[in-house]
């Protein structure tokens, strides 16, 4: 539009110089007095640019020198792409035939992006260099003057714009958004540094160090090579096509190895042979077996195992498996799991193996620990699942021949069992017998006892009686006799008499009858003799 105007009034003067000489003095005058007034208008209304705020300007210069080879930007005024930017507002100077802007956007990185940058004129790289140098600021980097005379060189920068808004010279530059790296929970980036200072060698170089991977070594941050020490979870605007990540899970990783689905119709009637772990014991028996295996890398060790490997997360294709495995799995893991299994195997029998499931699982997890420590893997378990002896005929003969074995070794166990409880039994009844006969015989023995002191008992009361009566008797007849000297034997009984008569134990009438011979003392004595009998019938038990 501005271009348009300008060429308008330039138009306007050129007729109003061909009309002058027609014109009165005092128009010609008049005319001569604004045609330079309005020259100049025309001049700085024509060769004015306007920048919108979110544009840049780009200026081209349609005459001048000859920029040298190999250079698309103007550093000194050559007819071409200017290094000039013009910024929003007005822009005063640029005579339309003599020059041309072009407004392009500015650039805009969005969170969550960054932006990289490349050059396409500057110095050439160095030697080996595949990146440019890094700028202290963004806006020294992308100020196509500051760029072009302090050095910048041309190719991939590993400087990169973070999230923000960015005026440049899209001649000169070229940005591409990318994402942040962003490192997740249970996982490490070990970064590859493709620029940057290289380790020293030759008599500066470090001693050898510990964690070197076929003599190279890893490298401190900042240096070219892989970094030993790996960035942990979070987000961080890396230039990733100059700081290649390789992303390493620290998570646990479980493998787990069973009988293999039949890959193709063709291998279906084949089936026992698709599975991933068969072993061999040493008495011929192949069977397979089920294996988990647990392990985990460390976030120290996973630089040593991309130095290793490369990606050990990487899919490759495992042609005895027919299926991508990873590459950890396929190039260590699986294979560590067969020879370990297969060769604590050939040195037990089929049924040892079974039967020592415990033993043999111990054995493969201390060995599997040994074998991944080589890697720098923690193995944190193996353990094994299913004995599949009974996958082949042979096997299941096997199991068949010591199901039966153990059938008649539990019956014959059985049997001296049931032998034994019954001679216990047995026993036990016997000793009831002998116990009940001992208490019978116990209790006859206790009862002779009882009575023979009853009979001794009874001998000695009835001796002791008898001394009793002896001796009482004695003492009544040496008093009688004596009482008969005195009072003579008639006095004596009727005294007697009397005495018993008075106690009350005769009766006044007599019991005893006496007949026609015989005196008063027959009578009393009889009466005497009848009283004893009753007094010694009544102490009798």
């Amino acid at each position: 539009m501005l271009s348009i105007l300008f060429f308008t009034v330039l138009a306007i003067l050129v007729t109003g110089a061909a009309l002058v000489a027609n014109l009165p003095r005092a128009a010609r005058l008049a005319l001569l007095i604004m045609a330079p007034l309005l020259l100049v208008t025309g001049l700085l209304i024509g060769s004015s640019v306007v920048i919108a705020a979110d544009r840049t300007g780009i200026v081209t210069k349609h005459f001048g020198g000859n920029m040298p080879p190999g250079h698309i930007v103007a550093r000194a005024g050559e007819q071409g792409p200017q290094a000039q930017l013009l910024g929003p507002g007005w822009h005063f100077g640029f005579i339309p035939f003599l020059y041309e802007v072009e407004e392009v956007p500015v650039a805009i990185i969005e969170h969550g992006q960054l932006g990289f940058v490349t050059a396409k004129d500057g110095g050439a790289l160095a030697d080996g260099e595949t990146f440019a140098r890094p700028w202290g600021t963004v806006v020294d980097m992308l100020d196509p003057v500051t760029f072009l005379t302090k050095d910048g060189q041309r190719g991939p920068q590993v400087t990169v714009l973070t999230p923000g808004t960015y005026r440049y010279n899209p001649v000169l530059h070229s940005i591409t958004n990318i994402d942040v790296l962003n490192v997740a929970p249970g996982t490490v980036a070990v970064i590859t540094a493709r620029t940057g200072t290289l380790p020293k060698t030759g008599p500066e170089a470090p001693a050898a160090d510990a964690n070197a991977v076929n003599g190279t070594s890893l490298v401190a941050q900042g240096e070219r090579g892989i970094w030993r020490e790996p960035m942990k979870p979070g987000a961080y605007y890396l230039n990733t096509n100059a700081f290649s990540p390789t992303i390493i899970k620290t998570a646990q990783r479980v493998y787990t190895y069973q009988q293999a689905a039949a890959r193709t119709a063709a291998k279906a009637a084949a089936a026992g042979q698709d599975w991933s772990v068969t072993v061999r014991t040493k008495d011929g028996f192949s069977f397979p077996i089920d294996v988990r295996v647990a392990c985990a890398v460390e976030a120290s060790n996973a630089p040593y195992l991309v130095a290793l490997l490369g990606d050990p997360d990487r899919m490759v294709k495992d042609d005895q498996e027919d299926e991508n495995l990873e590459l950890l799995e396929a190039k260590v893991i699986l294979p560590a799991v067969r020879a370990i299994f297969r060769n604590v195997a050939e040195t037990m029998n089929a049924l040892e193996f079974v039967n020592a499931r415990s033993l043999v699982e111990k054995a493969a997890n201390d060995r599997m620990k040994i074998e991944l420590a080589k890697v720098r893997v923690t193995c944190d378990g193996v353990f094994l699942g299913n004995i599949h002896l009974d996958a082949s005929e042979a096997g299941r003969k096997l199991i068949a021949t010591q199901t039966d074995r153990e059938v008649a070794v539990n019956e014959q166990t059985l049997y001296t069992e049931q032998r034994k409880a019954q001679e216990s039994r047995s026993s036990f009844v016997k000793a009831q017998e002998d116990a009940e006969q001992q208490r019978n015989l116990a209790k006859a023995t206790y009862e002779v006892l009882v009575k023979e002191q009853g009979a001794k008992a009874r001998a000695a009361e009835a001796k002791g009686e008898a001394d009793y009566q002896t001796i009482t008797g004695d003492g009544r007849a040496k008093a009688y006799e004596a009482m008969v000297k005195a009072l003579g034997r008639d006095q004596v009984a009727q005294l007697e008499l009397l005495k018993l008569v008075a106690e009350g134990k005769i009766q006044i009438t007599p019991q005893v009858m006496v007949g026609g011979g015989g005196n008063g003392i027959d009578a009393l004595v009889g009466t005497i003799l009848h009283q004893s009998v009753q007094q010694l019938n009544k102490e009798k038990p």
